[in-house]
């Protein structure tokens, strides 16, 4: 029998005690119904795998890293026992794998099934959740159906896991982030109702990287991750107020790793650490035969005035290392008189 799943806009036109009533029985639901877009063997090998796992993030890294990177990670303490949603800001591919040496249980990964097969199979042994992503005006409506049904599977899947036992990691910048001046992207608050739905806690976690600015290489020096206060939700708390909780949570943990370089403001880093950064991601991007026009678009609002306005990801610059303006912040400079301040 199939059930229907509400979207966040239906869920939360319900009374508390409808909102109750709907969570049992799609719980009950998700518990008796096979995985669909899990990989075989994520809950019954992934667990046994860990230390394998383990190691095989560990090469990654020192692959897409320096060779004496200084890699380090904190707030393991604040992971609850049990099975949690980590929610973590996302950088790069190296985010999907830095992480899994420094804590101790074995935690699956909400995954884009759209990467390159040789990315996919370095991570198969953690198991593996996948989603896709649509590209609106460019797949048309049929296909961009079929994404949303792939993605509705995927979305009991994860229910089904939690309330099981599992852990899952999950990135709800959903892209890249790639902006020099922004501590994240806008969020996507899908993992906040999966967490509702299941009363799972919520971990933020954080990932910085510094970058060799003595050459235009894009050497990674050092890797640091923050794990956050756990972050507690139910059908009774406010979505709005829980994603406020989770946005002061990973901001504020990015900002004192770039205070930790000895930097005040984001915009204060050095354009060719910036641009290191960038080129790693762009490269990066490429192996993982990831499409940077998608993956833009599908950044929370990316086709917004606001957004075209500020730079929001990937940021174009000159063979002088000088990061260029956005095309909308020309064409208002066109506009004004001289000497106008354009923030």
């Amino acid at each position: 029998m199939e059930f229907k799943i509400l979207s966040a806009k239906e869920e939360d036109s319900l009374t508390k005690q409808e909102l109750n009533d709907y969570y049992k029985k799609l719980r009950d639901y998700a518990l008796n119904r096979k995985l669909t877009n899990t990989t075989i063997g994520a809950t019954t090998l992934g667990p046994i795998l860990k230390n394998i796992s383990n190691k095989l993030a560990i090469m990654v890294t020192k692959m897409f890293s320096d060779k004496n990177v200084d890699w380090v990670a904190d707030g393991q303490e604040n992971i609850p026992v049990g099975p949690v949603i980590l929610a973590h800001s996302h950088q790069g591919v190296l985010d999907g794998f830095v992480w899994i040496p420094k804590i101790k249980e074995h935690c699956l990964v909400l995954h884009g099934a759209d990467v390159n097969k040789l990315l996919l199979m370095a991570q198969l042994n953690t198991g593996l959740i996948l989603v896709k992503k649509a590209m609106p005006g460019r797949d048309s409506k049929e296909k961009q159906t079929k994404i949303k049904q792939y993605n509705e599977q995927a979305k009991l899947d994860m229910i089904k896991l939690l309330l099981e036992g599992h852990s899952i990691s999950y990135f709800p910048e959903t892209t890249w982030n790639l902006s020099p001046n922004k501590l994240h992207l806008p969020i996507h608050n899908g993992f906040l109702y999966i967490a509702r739905r299941t009363g799972v806690p919520i971990v933020p976690v954080v990932h910085e990287f510094s970058y060799d600015t003595s050459t235009k290489k894009e050497h990674i020096t050092k890797i640091h991750t923050k794990f956050g206060k756990a972050i507690y939700i139910d059908y009774n708390d406010n979505i709005d107020e829980k994603l406020e909780e989770y946005d002061e949570q990973i901001s504020t943990m990015r900002w004192d790793l770039i205070e930790e370089k000895g930097l005040y403001s984001r915009d204060e880093i050095s354009n060719q650490e910036y641009i290191n950064f960038l080129e790693g991601n762009y490269k990066n991007l490429k192996l993982g035969k990831l499409d940077l026009e998608k993956e833009r678009a599908n950044i929370y609002g990316a086709s917004d005035d606001f957004y075209k306005f500020h730079y929001i990801n990937d940021v174009a610059y000159n063979d002088k290392g000088q990061l260029l303006e956005t095309k909308e912040i020309q064409k208002v400079k066109k506009l004004c008189p001289k000497n106008t301040i354009i923030k």
